[in-house]
């Protein structure tokens, strides 16, 4: 019994001497705390006293760069920004009260009670201190007067971006970090010597690669104002954007779109309607192609590598358009032109039977006051003026009571019968003749196709002809694509492998 006794009696010792070096402990923070702050204002620099300037040391920790905006120029980070300077005034172990506590002292509260840097972001837009669940802040001091003062925070940064070479452009993003309001002689920025700029090796950004190179450098001698120089720190994001996307949404459907376009070769020049409306939905295709995709994209006064894809896309559709046209315009004068010379070589038959006609009638009839009137009209023709006569003879004969011959029957139903009969004073149809036949013969005048009839037969040279429509559509199926793969070649080449070592 009695060692079970002595046993519990040394437990409760043990606790009981816990408690008391903890409630020592806590009681010590509290002292230094108290004898720390007792004279200290926060408005003075730690280094004021000596008139020397204050170095902080900054360093980033980058967790994510959620997105980069084209369109207003600007990029978002998420990162821990953490300062670190000496303020002698916050150091204890030179007191011999306190010299053995060696535990650093953490409180949020610091905030308002020591001195902090003024750090401002030079080209920041928005920025927030996170609060989930609460401030992501910390305030830690050490023993030597060390403090480190860590926040969590997002920054919108602007990045001037220069998109000559857009989609497959590489952009330089900085961030700035200065001194609001001490020049250099009273506040110093350095980055810290040991990775000064910590990036997580899985970082992911939105439509680029994540950076291969970060390069902090001091921008101090940059900043140079009438009130003085100020400390500047910077550091560079290189950021390369991924085509994949690009050539999903644009590249491709507008390839896609040019061989849509270049079916019209193989539709049948009769097809108007088809050939039209497929140039037309396939222009206005590429047109909402390059709308979509422009509004998504600032409005710069240059060109960019998308542009000059876009026009070259819609100045190719165009040209389909216009092969069309040209193809048309030449159909149509190939037909006129074949229709003039059917409807000549028609006429000259026609007035060769014609006049054979006659001749038999003449044969047959022997003499009469038809056949007289006849001989003489045939007497006093000459040269142009015998089919003048010869239709005169026709008219005679028909109201001489031939029309029922059936060889004369098939010459006054013939083409060439009307128009001889259309041609006389007496007919009501000479000034017909003249609206239709003259013009269907390409402006040859009715009387200059008789005197043709009776000069002697040579055949006029053909008239050139207009190259075939089929030829220019089986030209087209091979040029239009051979041109656009030659272009192709050349924009890939110009702006993946030359614009990328420049």
């Amino acid at each position: 019994m009695l060692p079970s006794l002595n046993t519990f009696t040394s437990v409760l010792l043990i606790i009981g001497q816990s408690e008391a070096l903890g409630t020592n402990s806590i009681s010590v923070r509290d002292e230094i705390i108290n004898k720390l702050f007792v004279d200290y204002k926060n408005h003075v620099r730690p280094s004021e006293h000596t008139q020397n300037e204050t170095v902080v040391t900054v360093y980033l920790s980058i967790s994510a760069i959620t997105s980069v905006d084209v369109r207003n120029m600007e990029y978002t980070v998420d990162m821990l920004l953490r300062q670190a300077w000496r303020d002698p005034r916050l150091a204890w172990e030179h007191i011999p009260h306190f010299s053995n506590y060696t535990k650093n002292i953490v409180s949020p509260k610091f905030k308002t009670k020591i001195w902090l840097p003024d750090l401002f972001f030079r080209n920041g837009k928005e920025g927030r201190l996170h609060k989930m669940t609460c401030e992501n802040l910390l305030i830690r001091i050490q023993p030597n007067g060390d403090v480190l003062y860590s926040q969590k925070i997002t920054m919108r940064l602007a990045c001037q971006m220069r998109l000559h070479t857009f989609p497959m452009d590489t952009q330089q993003c900085d961030m700035d970090i200065g001194s609001y309001g001490y020049t250099l002689e009273q506040l110093r920025f350095v980055w810290r010597n040991e990775t000064p700029v910590w990036l997580p090796s899985d970082l992911q950004i939105s439509e680029f690669d994540p950076p291969k190179k970060v390069s902090p450098n001091d921008c101090s001698s940059l900043y140079q104002t009438s009130t003085g120089q100020y400390t500047c720190l910077n550091v560079t994001f290189l950021l390369s954007r991924q085509i994949g996307y690009w050539l999903a949404s644009t590249y491709i459907p507008n390839i896609l779109i040019m061989v849509v376009s270049w079916l019209n070769f193989w539709v049948s020049l009769e097809a108007t309607p088809a050939r039209v409306n497929l140039s037309l939905l396939t222009l206005l295709g590429l047109i909402t192609q390059s709308t979509s995709y422009a509004s998504s994209l600032p409005r710069v006064s240059y060109i960019k590598a998308i542009d000059v894809w876009s026009i070259a896309c819609i100045m190719f559709n165009s040209g389909v358009l216009l092969e069309f046209a040209v193809a048309s315009h030449l159909s149509r004068r190939r037909k006129v032109s074949e229709w003039q010379v059917d409807v000549r070589k028609m006429v000259r038959s026609e007035l060769a039977r014609w006049c054979t006609a006659c001749q038999q009638q003449y044969n047959q009839r022997g003499p009469s006051a038809s056949m007289a009137y006849l001989t003489a009209s045939q007497e006093a023709a000459k040269g142009s003026q015998f089919i003048d006569a010869a239709a005169t003879a026709a008219y005679v004969i028909q109201n001489d009571s031939l029309s029922n011959s059936p060889s004369h029957m098939s010459v006054r139903m013939t083409k060439s019968g009307l128009m001889s009969s259309m041609h006389t004073k007496k007919s009501p149809y000479k000034s017909l003749a003249s609206e239709i036949i003259e013009p269907a013969l390409g402006g040859i005048g009715f009387e200059a196709l008789q005197t043709e009839a009776l000069l002697p037969r040579v055949e006029p040279k053909p008239p050139p002809k207009p190259p075939a429509v089929n030829e220019i559509d089986n030209y087209s199926r091979f040029i239009f694509p051979t041109c656009f793969l030659i272009y192709n070649l050349s924009y890939w080449m110009y702006y993946l492998v030359i614009m990328k070592h420049r």
